[in-house]
């Protein structure tokens, strides 16, 4: 449909990665604070270690604002937030950033060859000597993620990343089933944390994967 075919509705085009055109849905009030620190289309702010909200499932984010709310996971700001929210404006807000198309990923560090090289092998076969299995084996092919039971990582922010994957380490941060995660970030050091970090991030999960 062309952008004229949206005039007067609620339906807007926005423009992701080069030469890419989507339609989507304009935000529901509820967004409003959202998008404060979320970015105008769920983008994420690489300052402020803001996480990409577009394109998660519905599920995973609904989960995180549930887990905020009850304090299984520990965020001040999000906490407050998600204490606000009943179960219908938390569907309505999950649902709107899970259609929201990933954008392409935005400007930050870029990873040296050797990180790049690290990130790779940690995302798509794992470290045997450490015990770490691949990142991609719980989060989808090239970190696509998996609607039911893990995040996409693809185009997801480093530092957001790295943030969590310590608070996995530092025993902050515990919402996921069996303790997995906390397992895999005890048996990382900081250069694996750098490495798979700016991997993922660097993923354009805007277009058809061709790795």
């Amino acid at each position: 449909m062309s952008a004229r075919g949206w005039k007067g509705t609620l339906g807007v085009v926005i423009l992701f990665g080069a030469g890419s055109a989507y339609a989507a849905a304009a935000p529901p009030p509820e967004a409003a604070t959202c998008l404060a620190c979320h970015g105008p289309h769920g983008e994420g702010m690489v300052d402020g270690d803001k996480p990409r909200l577009a394109g998660q499932s519905a599920h995973y984010l609904d989960k995180q604002l549930q887990d905020f709310a009850s304090g299984a996971r520990d965020n001040a700001i999000m906490s407050a937030i998600a204490k606000g929210l009943n179960a219908q404006t938390r569907s309505k807000l999950t649902a709107y950033y899970a259609s929201l198309p990933v954008p392409a990923p935005l400007k930050g560090t870029t990873p040296t060859a050797a990180q790049a090289a690290r990130g790779h092998q940690l995302a798509q076969e794992g470290a045997e000597a450490k015990r770490v299995q691949a990142c991609n084996n719980c989060h989808g092919p090239d970190g696509s993620g998996v609607a039911l039971s893990a995040p996409a990582l693809a185009g997801q922010l480093a530092p957001y990343l790295a943030a969590q994957l310590k608070s996995w380490q530092q025993g902050g941060r515990k919402n996921d089933a069996g303790n997995l995660m906390s397992s895999v970030a005890t048996r990382l050091d900081d250069a694996d944390i750098a490495a798979v970090t700016s991997y993922y991030a660097n993923l354009d999960a805007s277009t058809p994967s061709t790795r």
